[in-house]
């Protein structure tokens, strides 16, 4: 009798094994000596890049006077100066960024900034190719800059952040657009906090996502292609990173695993780094 158990034991889990992924994630069996009456399952979540929304990678070069980034038809330069009697860590800073598009060329005036731009940390155009996202550092943190490549529009997420009454915005670190709609998802916060929210620049309006606990950082994010999910890794406690999931259809946050750095390595491979 307890061979026929393990007979049909074994006989299901091959079973479970085949299916071979389950919401984007492989399952992979580790073999495992089977007590008769007992079923085991082994798995690890490896990273399917299929599942996620492709990031277009724009080209960079500099000089020292200028940041030139570049995809197809989109062109962005910033002119940087040099200013006296300052601290070397902030004597160059940027004073205007340029955008062209086909026939389209606008200029963004940045010298009069109260928190001078530093430099161009990523660049992104939104899928529908009406929109460009510009991560900009400054001596404390980073702003995120949304341009809309038809009208020349400019928008600062961390003023709009602030005039909704939202505090500690030292800094937007990790971003992504949408794959449906020209919505940003971004994370915001300071150096000990930080929190998740979704910008829809048609509806002029945020989405801010529930915290499953008190993120320290967040790292990446990325959208799945469907437009209803997005994956984010977050850091808490301090140095322990995990994979979360928040559905756009029940506005509710899960957590999906924890991260090794060399798993957040290759999660971290599908974001917006640059080609030179």
């Amino acid at each position: 009798m307890k061979s026929l158990t393990l007979k049909y034991a074994i006989a299901f889990l091959s079973g479970i094994v085949v299916v071979g992924s389950v919401s984007g994630f492989s399952i992979v069996n580790a073999n495992r000596t089977l007590h008769p009456n007992t079923y085991v399952q082994s798995s690890v979540h490896a990273v399917n890049p299929s599942v996620y929304q492709s990031i277009t990678k724009f080209k960079k070069s500099e000089t020292p006077n200028q940041l030139t980034w570049t995809e197809k038809n989109i062109t962005l330069v910033a002119k940087k100066i040099e200013r006296e009697n300052i601290p070397s860590s902030e004597k160059r800073v940027i004073t205007s960024i340029t955008i062209k598009k086909g026939d389209k060329n606008y200029t963004l005036k940045t010298d009069g900034y109260n928190d001078k731009l530093r430099d161009i940390s990523s660049v992104v155009v939104s899928p529908s190719n009406t929109w460009l996202a510009i991560q900009a550092e400054r001596s404390a943190g980073n702003t995120l800059l949304l341009i809309n490549l038809a009208t020349g529009k400019s928008i600062i997420v961390n003023d709009l952040l602030k005039a909704k009454g939202k505090r500690n915005i030292e800094s937007i670190t990790a971003y992504n657009w949408s794959p449906k709609e020209d919505q940003i998802a971004f994370s915001y916060g300071d150096t000990s906090s930080s929190s998740i929210a979704i910008y829809n620049t048609n509806k002029d309006a945020f989405i801010y996502l529930p915290r499953e606990t008190n993120y320290i950082s967040t790292s990446l994010i990325l959208w799945h292609k469907s437009g209803k999910n997005i994956d984010y890794i977050s850091e808490y406690p301090s140095d322990q990173k995990k994979l979360y999931r928040y559905s756009m259809d029940s506005k509710k946050v899960k957590p999906v695993k924890k991260m090794s750095q060399i798993e957040f390595q290759q999660w971290f491979k599908l974001d917006k780094y640059t080609t030179n």
